[in-house]
């Protein structure tokens, strides 16, 4: 097999799901015996994680001309079969640097969310678009991108992390009894997750099963929102904001039921997760949702923003113990579907198809 080599763009400074993938998909393809080079932020969390091959450029805005000539000189430097660009900022400048290079690669973006493109040019302007999810590709093909120029590789996450977890320490911790029945959610806290149509929700199911905590693991700009959200349903007692957490399979192993209640998602790994470690998920059927949980088999799949059937569905799991067994066998049967193994494959895939 050929050896590329491959430049990653990605200018968020925050570390969320994509920037995840994107370490990873170096991982595995630095396995598999490719070169690759990554370009992004200064004292990003990419920039931090990165332990070699990669360069920093600091971009101030969407078309920053300096940003895009220093991108331009970094191809001519390194030659990259592939410029892979990750995030939206990213592919403004990578493509724009990519045209003004003397060194022509070919140019991959990845699109990871399910609403319409504002800037259809860029999408255009690419080779190839890989999409997380079928659901991606409907609005992609929506929006008068040609099937052709989209590839669909699933996102994946690492199966082995759900193996052999116990997170005992943690009733202790977050001071709740075994006996409790716990809900949770692992998400930014951002509007798209909706997280106030999850409280909405858990203020059902606490008049129901008062002996049910809720746990909110992510942060973001909205928390103090929902903190005066949840004194306002009167669930405060019942709600846990964690916070940012490294120990997310330790968290995942006490939940009885994961919620997922955005209305917006492009494929959801947080979903994966919970269905490695063998957790029963209730989620908003939303982008690619539905190509990870199949409604009554590994879960249950509800309408985004309707919190009495999210409670219902939820409430119908945690007092069916038969139902959250069979739901449990069946997602860590479903996970093994979507590891970072194949994203990996999948990818590479898609680049060896453009040389």
């Amino acid at each position: 097999m050929k050896q590329l080599t491959i430049l990653h763009i990605d200018f968020e400074k925050t570390w969320r799901g994509g920037q995840q993938q994107l370490f990873w998909l170096v991982e595995g393809l630095e396995k598999r015996g490719h070169r690759n080079f990554v370009l992004c932020q200064p004292k990003s969390a990419l920039s931090t994680k990165l332990q070699k091959n990669f360069f920093n450029i600091k971009m101030f805005f969407e078309f920053d001309p300096v940003a895009i000539y220093k991108s331009a000189r970094i191809i001519d430097k390194i030659r990259p079969d592939i410029v892979h660009l990750h995030s939206a900022h990213a592919h403004t400048i990578g493509l724009l640097a990519s045209k003004i290079s003397s060194h022509k690669p070919k140019t991959v973006s990845s699109r990871r969310v399910d609403f319409h493109i504002k800037s259809l040019w860029k999408y255009k302007s690419v080779e190839r678009i890989i999409a997380i999810s079928d659901g991606v590709k409907k609005v992609l093909l929506e929006d008068g991108i040609s099937d052709e120029k989209i590839s669909v590789v699933h996102s994946g996450v690492d199966l082995s992390r759900s193996e052999n977890v116990c997170g005992d320490y943690l009733y202790d911790e977050l001071k709740i009894d075994k006996n409790d029945n716990v809900v949770g959610v692992v998400a930014s806290l951002a509007p798209h997750k909706d997280l106030k149509n999850f409280l909405q929700a858990a203020a059902i199911i606490k008049k129901k099963l008062p002996n049910t905590k809720f746990l909110i693991v992510g942060e973001g700009k909205l928390k103090s929102d929902l903190i005066q959200f949840t004194d306002k349903f009167k669930i405060s007692d019942s709600v846990i904001f964690t916070g940012f957490r490294t120990d997310v399979p330790q968290l995942l192993s006490i939940f009885d039921v994961f919620v997922l209640s955005s209305y917006l998602e492009g494929l959801c790994t947080s979903v994966i997760d919970a269905m490695a470690s063998g957790i029963s998920v209730v989620a908003t059927n939303v982008g690619g949702v539905g190509e990870l949980v199949d409604d009554g088999v590994n879960g249950f799949l509800v309408p985004p923003r309707n919190p009495e059937i999210l409670a219902e569905k939820t409430i119908k799991i945690l007092t069916d113990k038969n139902l959250q067994q069979k739901f449990s066998q069946n997602s860590k049967i479903k996970a093994k579907n979507f590891s970072k193994e194949k994203m990996v494959e999948g990818t590479e895939k898609v680049y060896l198809e453009l040389l």
